[in-house]
């Protein structure tokens, strides 16, 4: 059992019930360096779903919606129980109420989304970039958040996160450096 899940996940349905659209891009946020970091697959997926619902309180359409309220508390179910399994180390009950979870998603994505749609395979994709931009391969961050690792590397190519290059000592310091080193 992962603690560290649970509370995720704790703080996801809480997000969930109250339409913060913050904390869930937090968690998103948080679970992706969590799940790379470990390499946690489930991890990996509550960000997804973090990302997912944060996307869904941006659009006005649907959480406007008359079948918002049922859905959402379908989801929240389904996540509740999905905590309840991992806190027993039920994997398979765990694995199932996920899958319900993304399955309601789906639903919502197809029947109320106007012009936004697969907002759940955006949020794999989006998730693995970081995943990526945090130091894993493409093939690892594919993986770990469920991705299609080609879908993942048009978008990464699409984005400038491969440019980005953190320098560290300028080139003085390292010249300054390197003279030191020389000396000895």
């Amino acid at each position: 059992m992962s603690s560290e899940l649970v509370i995720f996940l704790n703080a996801l349905v809480a997000a969930i019930r109250q339409g913060n659209m913050r904390d869930l891009k937090n968690i998103a946020n948080d679970a992706i360096k969590e799940a790379a970091l470990n390499n946690d697959q489930k991890l990996a997926e509550t960000a997804v779903l973090a990302y997912t619902f944060y996307k869904f309180y941006s659009k006005e359409h649907i959480i406007q919606n008359d079948r918002w309220p049922k859905v959402r508390e379908i989801i929240v179910t389904s996540l509740e129980k999905s905590i309840q399994a991992e806190l027993k180390n039920k994997d398979a009950h765990f694995t199932k109420n996920i899958r319900s979870v993304v399955k309601e998603i789906k639903v919502i994505d197809d029947r109320l989304s106007n012009y936004a749609r697969n907002i759940y395979e955006k949020a794999q994709i989006k998730q693995a970039s970081t995943a990526y931009a945090l130091g894993l391969s493409i093939g690892q961050s594919a993986f770990l958040t469920g991705a299609d690792p080609k879908q993942l590397q048009m978008y990464i190519g699409a984005t400038k996160i491969h440019d980005e290059q953190i320098i560290k000592k300028s080139l003085s310091e390292r010249l300054t450096n390197l003279k030191e080193l020389l000396k000895e």
